[in-house]
């Protein structure tokens, strides 16, 4: 049976109250350190029940097994992205350096998913492996919608002549190199050379799609 029909990465109950989210972010940081130290391989709900400092009759009341934990982390950690890109794009930018709003956004995707890398790989790995890959793609989808409204955004017209088709290659795309890039320990680039090359690629693929629209006219 495979791990996307064994888990659904749903949690057994909503932490609402203060006591019950300590629990579950206890919970979470023990798993971060396990996954961290030892790989997911060796995780378990018993060594995360004994260094959060909870019976894993109570880390059973919020997640069924290790694999929904994962989930449940990886979903806030793309929470976390989401809100950093939100607020790196509606910001104003006191700096002189007239950064684009592009770049502004790639910069806090990139900083997102960077960090405790053997982590990051784990929850990217057990997002797709249980059947959450689309979830992925949602802080690329929100910084498109977001550039398409932006006037002054160099290329804002272009990516508004972009077909569905277009929209769906380059937010997976995006999203395929900085899922490669945090999966492999990012030891091939550095943080500032992906962001400004996926920059790059984002507004080059949108120049040259409405090239080719207006030749096809």
């Amino acid at each position: 049976m495979t791990q996307s029909k064994r888990h659904s990465g749903d949690t057994r109950r909503t932490p609402r109250q203060q006591r019950s989210r300590q629990a579950v972010d206890a919970i979470f940081e023990a798993t971060a350190r396990l996954v961290e130290s030892q790989g997911v391989e060796r995780l378990t709900t018993a060594r995360i029940a004994e260094l959060s400092g909870y019976g894993v009759g109570t880390l059973y009341d919020y997640f069924p097994d290790k694999y929904a934990i994962l989930v449940a982390m990886a979903r806030r950690e793309l929470d976390t992205i989401v809100k950093s890109v939100q607020q790196a794009l509606t910001q104003p930018d006191t700096t002189k350096e007239n950064t684009s709003a592009t770049q502004k956004a790639m910069h806090a995707l990139v900083c997102g998913f960077g960090g405790r890398q053997r982590l990051r790989g784990a929850l990217l790995t057990t997002m797709i492996a249980s059947g959450h890959a689309s979830e992925l793609s949602a802080p690329i989808e929100l910084i498109v919608n977001f550039l398409r409204h932006q006037d002054q955004e160099p290329g804002a017209k272009e990516m508004n002549r972009l077909s569905s088709d277009q929209l769906y290659i380059l937010t997976r795309a995006v999203v395929g190199i900085i899922r490669a890039w945090a999966m492999e320990g990012c030891t091939r680039l550095s943080p500032h050379t992906l962001e400004v090359e996926l920059t790059h690629l984002v507004q080059n693929y949108v120049h040259h799609a409405a090239c080719a629209a207006d030749q096809s006219t």
